[in-house]
């Protein structure tokens, strides 16, 4: 794999990621302030459900834009059938989506109507990104994923300053954000790529089949990734009030922010791994184990100062009123957030090599015990239950793929690697303010990252061969 392109390729999504994550954590201060923790709980209902029906339709079928392309060299061949499977699963989607909504209490018929604009909106934005990130376009992706947010943040500014914004106004507002998005990228993208005609003889006769079997499992990953994210927010509007649906929410979507950056690894890697397997490089090449070390260390670094910085802010910036929110982020961040990067690397290795039946069979593992652990917290610890709750899904999900790929040994000491920062930042939820615990966690994560720019990065195969045994 050429790993200075992907370097540069994820450097280009980071930038396009932290123009949409400032632009966002504008519009998050914006609406948190504007609809105080109900309202914003209300909000984050129906965007559970829109950032849903993306999940679950229009993030895994598009991942074949990718494998497909790679082994028949056409991108428009390869987008085809898999627009053709996200049209009809976001369809089924929708149909489960609607009725939610109305059970969710979001009936409004403006509101519902943004559920189904929205929802296509995003799906469709799947596909263009799909096709850039085929293309290694990334500084593409990275403008186009800025503009969204831009445009919604600029659109909320107005919407404050000249009347009182409340929910219905707010998914409104969000909802032509995405819309103008998508119609700026399928305008750019189609001038040079022809993914909707094609002579007969380029269109795959089994639509279907072709997705299905290139990346298939993947949407039950999908579901399963949704279920991870959002179990959480629906079961603690069953059992707690939209205010606690509020500061989870907004713990969750800080906690994203910062997650997401490894999960850009997934669209920057895949076409890299899918040519590697394609050219017959095994998984352990693809991925050497010393390399991964120095990654979760330095992710683990980050992680660990991000925790402490926003204990200390959140309440300034959102309002008194989200205070709580830090206890919750904090097991979010050091329960779940270290582990990320080593599971978007070993999920963007699978994927690539066709093995995306392993990781759905891990995902089911995942999200059952998410769940089984939301209905067991969530009623007696309220937004602590969820945290903790994804942490141990994290735990199972990560290590399950870590033993496929690596094996026992080197597992450990992946693990061995996040522990430290892990222990401090969940040390630190015990009390967000506290100085000396925050100084243990700031240390723990310096140290960590200090260990890691010193390791070194080459990778010995020979030496992991034997860890992995």
């Amino acid at each position: 794999m050429d790993s200075r392109r992907l370097t540069r390729n994820v450097g280009w999504l980071w930038v396009g990621y932290g123009g949409r994550s400032l632009g966002y954590f504008l519009l998050i201060v914006v609406l948190t302030r504007e609809l105080g923790t109900a309202g914003f709980g209300e909000l984050s209902l129906f965007l559970a459900l829109t950032l849903g029906v993306s999940l679950v339709a229009g993030s895994w079928p598009f991942l074949a834009v990718p494998v497909l392309s790679a082994e028949e060299g056409s991108i428009g061949a390869a987008f085809r059938p898999s627009l053709y499977v996200a049209a009809m699963a976001t369809a089924a989607s929708l149909v489960v989506a609607i009725p939610v909504a109305f059970a969710l209490g979001i009936d409004a018929p403006a509101s519902i109507a943004c559920v189904v604009v929205s929802s296509v909106a995003l799906v469709g934005l799947q596909g263009i990104f799909s096709v850039q990130q085929t293309e290694g376009r990334m500084g593409e992706i990275a403008l186009l994923q800025t503009l969204e947010r831009v445009v919604a943040l600029a659109v909320a500014l107005v919407a404050v300053a000249a009347t009182d914004l409340g929910v219905v106004g707010a998914e409104v507002l969000l909802t032509g954000a995405a819309a103008v998005t998508f119609t700026v990228a399928i305008v750019v993208v189609h001038r040079r790529q022809e993914l909707f005609r094609a002579p007969s003889d380029a269109m795959p006769y089994h639509l279907i089949s072709t997705v299905m079997g290139a990346v298939g499992a993947m949407g039950i990953v999908s579901l399963a990734s949704y279920g991870v994210a959002y179990a959480d927010t629906f079961t603690l509007a069953i059992f707690r009030s939209h205010s606690e649906v509020g500061i989870y929410s907004l713990a969750y979507s800080i906690f994203t922010f910062v997650t997401a950056l490894t999960a850009y690894w997934l669209t920057a890697a895949l076409p890299e791994h899918a040519r590697s397997s394609a050219a017959g490089r095994n998984l352990k090449e693809q991925l050497p184990l010393p390399r991964l070390l120095k990654y979760t260390g330095l992710w683990g670094t980050l992680i660990g100062i991000t925790g402490v910085a926003a204990a200390f802010v959140l309440p300034l910036v959102f309002g008194s009123e989200f205070e709580e929110a830090a206890v919750p982020l904090l097991i979010l961040l050091g329960g779940s957030g270290v582990f990320a990067a080593t599971y978007y690397a070993f999920l963007a290795a699978l994927v690539g090599s066709k093995r995306s039946s392993l990781v759905a069979k891990v995902g089911i593992a995942s999200v059952a015990v998410n769940i089984a652990l939301d209905l067991i917290l969530v009623p007696p610890f309220g937004v602590v239950g969820p945290a903790f709750a994804t942490f141990g899904q994290s735990l199972v999900g990560t290590f399950a793929l870590a033993l496929i790929v690596l094996g026992r040994g080197a597992s450990l000491r992946l693990a061995a690697v996040a522990a430290p920062v892990v222990t401090a930042t969940m040390l630190l939820a015990l009390d967000p303010t506290s100085i000396p615990l925050a100084s243990l966690t700031v240390v723990v994560a310096l140290l960590t990252g200090l260990w890691a720019l010193t390791s070194g990065d080459r990778p010995d195969l020979r030496a992991w061969g034997r860890s992995s045994s």
